[in-house]
């Protein structure tokens, strides 16, 4: 087992502010000249951002920024409903301490790796130049912790679920700006500080493509 580091857990981004202030500015009456909404079939999203685990615990242990990256797929079922599937990739690093008494300062830096298949299904509450979005779905979450020191990791999986928010802002045709603020929850068991959750809050920017 391992014992935390004593580090500060690094504060929610400025940038889940700024996401109210983008939707906020967006969610404005689009123009009469912006011309129809070209309702696409498939369409392909890719993203990126920045993941605020929802543990205090892992950010303690976890204290480098998370960048997760974001492919997606879907399916327009009509202008109100769309699913989709996606994958998610998620890598960070920290460091922690072994419970021996003998070498209470001795650190080993570690590194967390995570695939999540997500599969969910968005609302959008009416089309325009920029349309708001609410969705949910669930995910099942492949991840490892490896010791970089060590010849030591540990692998595992667990299902979860997710809700989000957002919009995307029409650039063309075919081509939208997508930003979402998602919460996920990844229950993973409890261990010897308690229950470990191994879901928090997603802040993602990227581009969606009508494929059909």
């Amino acid at each position: 087992m391992m014992k935390i580091t004593d580090k500060n857990s690094f504060r929610a981004p400025a940038l889940l502010s700024a996401l109210f202030l983008l939707l906020a500015f967006f969610s404005l009456p689009a123009s009469a000249g912006n011309g129809p909404v070209r309702r696409q079939g498939f369409f392909i999203a890719a993203a990126a951002g920045y993941f605020y685990p929802q543990q205090g615990l892992f950010r303690k242990i976890y204290d480098k920024p998370a960048w997760p990256v974001e492919l997606q797929l879907g399916w327009n079922l009509n202008r109100k409903m769309s699913v989709f599937g996606a994958a998610r990739y998620l890598q960070t690093s920290g460091n922690s301490l072994l419970l021996a008494a003998q070498q209470p300062e001795e650190t080993y830096a570690l590194r967390w790796r995570a695939l999540t298949m997500r599969l969910g299904m968005n609302y959008w509450l009416w089309p325009s130049r920029f349309t708001p979005f609410l969705g949910a779905g669930v995910s099942a979450s492949f991840y490892q912790e490896q010791w970089l020191d060590a010849p030591l990791a540990v692998a595992g999986k667990k299902a979860g679920f997710f809700a989000q928010a957002g919009g995307r802002y029409r650039l063309g045709r075919s081509w939208h700006a997508l930003a979402q603020l998602e919460y996920s929850s990844v229950p993973a068991g409890s261990g010897a500080q308690g229950k470990v959750n191994l879901g928090g809050l997603n802040l993602s920017l990227g581009l969606m493509a009508g494929i059909l």
